[in-house]
């Protein structure tokens, strides 16, 4: 079957669960302080802690995933993985406290990563002089999910309450399930030539050290990234007031940072293609962290959605760099436990961003929140740039 084809289908189905997961980004502050948390240090504590617990179990079990694709194959990870966040998510709407949502959210992280496997998926069923392509064009899904997402949520939540977003995230959630198993063939499962067992191990892909600094990057980045989106309703009402539309204004502004990643994660792609994403990526993340310290300053929503932009196009060249390069950089047999680890390493980045603004925000300024995200990215550019190695026989590919 086309690799074409199944990169179509993966990019409905990661638009649709990127939207889904992102509906509910905008209006969580709102949503705890509607259940009787108070404004202020409490509301921003609860939001830190309700995002990151999501993480920490989803870091805590993506390497198991990630080993048990190696022995059965990417396709039933992704089954695996739709059907537990469909149903956890259904549970949400009967949600009255802030602690049984964080329950919730914990649980939700034990079977989420459809996403980071979709990748996995495709880098197995794709040649390899595609793959670069075809990781660029399945990562446009997700981001146009993330356009969506917020918008639709904040709107949704404005009309209907906020209980009814997570019934909708369910049922789409289910819906990526079908997709997946009635139209996507199974996936091969690698062994490791001349070995007795059947794939490799943990041991072989933390002694590569192109991995590890990759799996560094990705958990800076994401810890960047993940501190100012876990707080951005907040600073939007720092800025505009108490205004009837705020859930559906602190949407726009992911959204916004979205259509950024679209227009620039092919032209960044392109570069990476020419110039080798071994080079290209410290660069992407010094020029993020800039952008994202100049916000700091930011006391109009207008100059916001500006910043914003700027950021999300560069933001669309990092992850697909990082992807591309752990699948060449790693053997098939052991590609499930490195896309595990690496998507461990995401999660714990989700997980440490939202503590560390929810901190930040509580006890000095939401503002400073982004000082913290750009100088965290600008001195992870340099550890990488150090650290990263290039292959001389293979450069403009790597």
């Amino acid at each position: 079957m086309s690799w074409r084809r199944n990169a179509r289908i993966l990019w409905i189905c990661n638009f649709i669960i990127s939207g889904s997961m992102s509906m509910i980004m905008p209006f969580l502050p709102l949503f705890l302080m509607d259940m009787g948390v108070p404004h202020g240090k409490e509301v921003s504590m609860w939001t830190g802690m309700i995002f990151s617990a999501t993480f920490l179990s989803a870091a805590i079990m993506a390497p198991v995933w990630g080993a048990v694709a190696d022995k059965y194959g990417q396709k039933t990870n992704l089954v695996r993985a739709g059907i537990g966040m469909g149903i956890i998510n259904i549970l949400m709407f009967f949600t009255t406290t802030p602690l049984y949502l964080l329950v919730l959210r914990f649980v939700f992280g034990f079977f989420s990563g459809f996403i980071t496997v979709s990748y996995s998926y495709l880098s197995k069923t794709t040649p390899r002089e595609e793959l670069g392509k075809a990781i660029g064009f399945l990562y446009t899904g997700g981001m146009s999910g993330g356009i969506i997402g917020p918008l639709f949520g904040g709107a949704l939540s404005d009309w209907f309450g906020y209980h009814t977003v997570f019934a909708v995230t369910g049922g789409l959630m289910i819906i990526t399930v079908l997709l997946v198993q009635w139209l996507l063939p199974p996936d091969r499962v690698e062994v490791a030539a001349g070995e007795v067992r059947k794939t490799g191990t943990f041991r072989e892909v933390l002694a590569n050290p192109n991995l590890t600094i990759l799996f560094f990057a990705t958990f800076a980045i994401q810890t960047a990234t993940m501190s100012t989106s876990s707080m951005m309703s907040i600073f939007v009402r720092s800025i505009v007031g108490d205004v009837n539309n705020l859930a559906f204004l602190a949407g726009l502004v992911t959204s916004v940072t979205g259509i950024a990643n679209i227009i620039g994660s092919p032209i960044l792609g392109r570069l990476g293609d020419r110039f080798g994403q071994s080079k290209l990526l410290p660069i992407i993340m010094f020029c993020t962290g800039l952008v994202i310290f100049q916000q700091v300053w930011t006391d109009s929503i207008y100059p916001l959605y500006a910043w914003r932009f700027c950021q999300g196009l560069l933001l669309g060249g990092m992850l697909p760099s990082i992807q591309t390069l752990i699948k060449k950089r790693s053997p098939d047999f052991i590609s499930g436990r490195s896309y595990g680890l690496n998507s461990s390493c995401q999660f714990l980045g989700n997980l440490t961003g939202p503590l560390i603004g929810g901190f930040i925000a509580g006890h000095f300024s939401v503002s400073y929140v982004f000082v913290f995200s750009g100088l965290v990215l600008m001195l992870g550019s340099a550890i990488v740039k150090w650290r990263i190695r290039l292959r001389g026989e293979n450069k403009k590919a790597a």
